[in-house]
């Protein structure tokens, strides 16, 4: 499966739970933060290419998290946690 035939996958199936459990307030904008930074670097500055995503953008609650960073355990349902690499490249991102 390509990169991209996964990132649909993951959209359709994120959306489809949303559809059963209308609980999870946050998986269909955790579907459409994750198809908008999907492979992105995100930056301090603003966005200079396709590949790049600026932290500007980013909700209010946010944390970039990089590896091997200790973060806290509280949650915020409305915090959106963008996971990256050790490039700033996103990873995955959630709720929480």
């Amino acid at each position: 499966m390509s990169s991209n035939e996964e990132r649909t996958f993951n959209r359709l199936l994120d959306e489809q739970r949303a559809q059963n459990n209308p609980a999870s307030v946050n998986t269909a904008s955790e579907a459409e933060w994750r198809t908008k930074l999907s492979g992105k670097k995100i930056i301090d500055g603003q966005a200079y290419s396709a590949d790049t995503f600026s932290k500007r953008d980013l909700p209010e609650k946010h944390r970039v998290i990089p590896p091997g960073v200790v973060v806290t355990k509280d949650y915020h349902h409305d915090r959106l946690n963008v996971h990256v690499d050790e490039q700033g490249n996103t990873t995955h991102v959630t709720f929480g």
